[in-house]
Formats: structure tokens, C-alpha cells, sequence
């Protein structure tokens, strides 16, 4: 699991310009002064599965597909020619030309020595390779390294969100952060265009392996969950700007540009002097993001948005 990376997840469709950051009122000390964001754990968020078993094995018959190809790679001419001559250098006969000592061990294997060595490697799967990674211990094992080596820093793709304003945003009291996807800070993939955000897949039951749908086998969420309609960046352990808090429950931040705030939503119920910490905070730090409130529409049943 250490060469796990989410640049490897494709991410179809893009996200949309704007997503959202419900927040008490607490947090406009480390959010709005501070200009950071928390990044949890998978295994501390409050969602008591998000780290549970999303397949039945890790190598079915896609992987053993996949490993089936690798090994016709690397069996190639080409790259058997290459090992070879490596093996011959390494062991001081680099002087041996490569063909000559393949001769040789054809004679040697009567004749087939591919298909000896074919036949080794396929044993090695079967007998070692795939028992190891379908022993429900190792998934599990496997799951709790990912849950505590990767942080989320979770969004919205809504503001007006009943649910969302109840139950992260102190019932209505506190804000919301509009952030713009266009800005760099959600782009800093290995190729430098995709954007670092995963939207969550929301399912329930199993799939047969992760590479049936990595995205939904290791960045999904129960269908109990699907109100949130979530998108994440993540970090790994470690690459948290700043940390706080006590070693045995560490809040780990991470600073993000003003630039990426497009506005301020406050909740129908923020309280006045929370209003103003909000305002000042915005005049200093974000001039260019509007402050404005959510009002609730019962004819719509959710909220517009209207300026301060």
C-alpha cells in the first residue's frame, strides 16, 4: 500500500466551479482568521463505516487479468534478454553474451526453458501471491493503513442544503466557505491539469474487487450518505502544513490561498457578533469574496442566497 496514490484514479466528470464548506461558528478562528483547513483521517471521520470492506477480494479476475499481461511483459524477448545480460553483469560474466547464455540453459531445461520459467512465475501467483492478497486479514489490514495514512478535507456540491446547514453548521448558526475549483490550490496533480478532487461514490453491498471500480471501492460512502454529495482532496500522514492540538488527537491544517474563497454564506441563525468576526475577517484576508446569507424559502424548501 505504499505506492497507493490518487493520482492514479480517474475522475470523470470535472467538479463543479463552485463547491462548499459548511463550518460552525467556532471555526472561523483556523478557517476565516487563519486562512487553514483540517484535514482528517479516514478512520476519525463521523461516519462510523467509512473505512469498511467495499469488495469481496482484492485480486479477482481483473487483477489476475492485469498480472497475466505483466508476466507476458516481462517474459518479452526483449525483456528476457535484458534480464539476463543484467544477471550476467551483476554476477561478474558480463563479458557472456546474453543469447549464448540462454543457449545454454535451454539445453540445460531441455528446451523450454520459457515455458519453465512461465510456469514458475504462474505458480508463484497462484500458491503465494493471490492467497496473500484474498486473506480477509490482509484486506482488513490493508483498509486500516489507508484509513489512517490518508486525510480528507471533505465539500459540497450544495449550499442550500437542510440537512448540511443542521448538521455541520451549528443548526443554521454557523457559515459556509464558497471555494472556486478553478483555482490552483485544487490542481496540483503530477501532470499539473487534473484536479486534485475526488467525488465520493455513494454505494452499498460489494463489489468483487477493487478493480471492478477503484472510486467506488476506496472513495465511497454508504447511500445513507448521499445527501452530502461530497467532494474531497486528500493528503497523506504527514504533509499537514501545521498541527495542533494534543499527540494523542492532532488537528492537522493546511493553508489554502485567498483567492480560492469566491464568498461567505452566512446561516439564517449566525449570531451577530459571529457576523462581524465574519466580516472583519473578510475585509482583511478575502476583500474580493461578497458576504451574503442564507434565507430559508418554505416554498422551496431550501435557501436563497441573498447580499448582506
Amino acid at each position: 500500500m505504499d505506492t497507493f496514490s490518487l493520482d492514479d484514479f480517474d475522475n470523470p466528470p470535472p467538479p463543479p466551479r463552485y463547491l462548499y464548506k459548511y463550518l460552525s461558528a467556532e471555526r472561523v478562528g483556523n478557517v476565516l482568521e487563519g486562512g487553514t483547513v483540517r484535514f482528517t483521517p479516514l478512520l476519525d471521520t463521523n461516519d462510523t463505516f467509512e473505512v469498511r470492506s467495499t469488495f469481496d477480494k482484492l485480486a479477482g479476475p481483473k487483477m489476475l487479468s492485469m498480472l497475466a499481461e505483466q508476466m507476458d511483459n516481462t517474459l518479452s524477448e526483449e525483456s528476457v534478454r535484458k534480464l539476463t545480460a543484467d544477471m550476467l553483469k551483476e554476477n561478474g560474466l558480463g563479458f557472456l553474451p546474453p543469447d549464448l547464455a540462454l543457449q545454454i540453459a535451454e539445453q540445460h531445461y531441455g528446451g523450454n526453458f520459457m515455458g519453465m520459467l512461465r510456469q514458475q512465475m504462474q505458480q508463484a501467483v497462484d500458491t503465494m501471491l493471490v492467497p496473500h492478497f484474498n486473506d480477509p486479514e490482509n484486506a482488513k489490514k490493508l483498509l486500516e493503513k489507508l484509513g489512517r495514512d490518508l486525510l480528507c478535507f471533505s465539500l459540497s456540491e450544495r449550499m442550500d442544503s437542510p440537512p448540511m446547514w443542521a448538521h455541520y453548521a451549528d443548526n443554521n448558526a454557523g457559515f459556509v466557505v464558497a471555494f472556486d475549483t478553478e483555482n490552483a490550490w485544487f490542481h496540483q496533480r503530477k501532470n499539473g491539469e487534473k484536479t486534485r478532487l475526488q467525488k465520493v461514490a455513494y454505494f452499498d453491498g460489494k463489489l468483487d474487487e477493487p478493480l471492478e471500480n477503484p472510486q467506488a471501492a476506496f472513495i465511497s460512502k454508504t447511500t445513507d450518505w448521499a445527501y452530502e454529495r461530497e467532494w474531497r482532496l486528500y493528503i497523506k500522514n504527514g504533509e499537514a502544513d501545521l498541527t495542533v492540538g494534543n499527540a494523542d488527537d492532532p488537528i492537522q491544517l493546511l493553508k489554502f490561498p485567498p483567492e480560492a474563497v469566491d464568498r461567505i454564506i452566512l446561516g439564517a441563525k449566525t449570531r451577530p457578533e459571529i457576523a462581524d468576526r465574519i466580516r472583519d475577517a473578510v475585509a482583511s484576508r478575502y476583500p474580493h469574496a461578497p458576504v451574503m446569507r442564507a434565507v430559508p424559502n418554505r416554498q422551496s424548501h431550501t435557501y436563497d442566497e441573498v447580499s448582506e
